[in-house]
């Protein structure tokens, strides 16, 4: 005759009552929450989270200098102030030339020269005091 040790089948049957609870458990609740953008369309969308209903965008990707940077030729502020108040601290910067950066070509040939002279050039190790 078989004979079944009782731990072993209390946790198989804890298992098994674990796994059933898991699979009959509820989907979270889902709530619609209308977002208002800054030109007045709206959209909804589905949450879980019940605390706003609706949500009203004052920056967006229409009126956001990171996806507009026309914005910031035209001279035009925001509600805010901080458009304001970055072009003030930072307005005497040419922040449109980009002269200064490499282009891929230009890394490329630096590449080719470092590596058919044998590598970037090594720095010699000078002996006495550092300035």
């Amino acid at each position: 005759m078989f004979r079944l040790n009782t731990t072993t089948t209390t946790r198989v049957a804890s298992q098994l009552a674990q796994i059933r609870k898991a699979s009959t458990q509820s989907k979270p609740e889902k709530f619609l929450q209308t977002i208002v953008l800054s030109n007045g369309a709206t959209y909804t969308v589905r949450t879980t989270s019940p605390t706003r209903a609706q949500i009203r965008l004052t920056k967006d990707t229409r009126n956001h200098p990171l996806w507009n940077p026309s914005m910031l030729k035209e001279g035009v502020t925001d509600e805010s102030e901080q458009l304001t108040k970055f072009q003030k601290r930072f307005g005497d910067l040419d922040l449109g030339d980009i002269s200064w950066i490499e282009s891929d070509e230009a890394v490329s040939n630096a590449m080719k020269k470092a590596a058919a002279s044998g590598g970037p050039p090594k720095k010699v190790a000078t002996k006495g005091k550092r300035k």
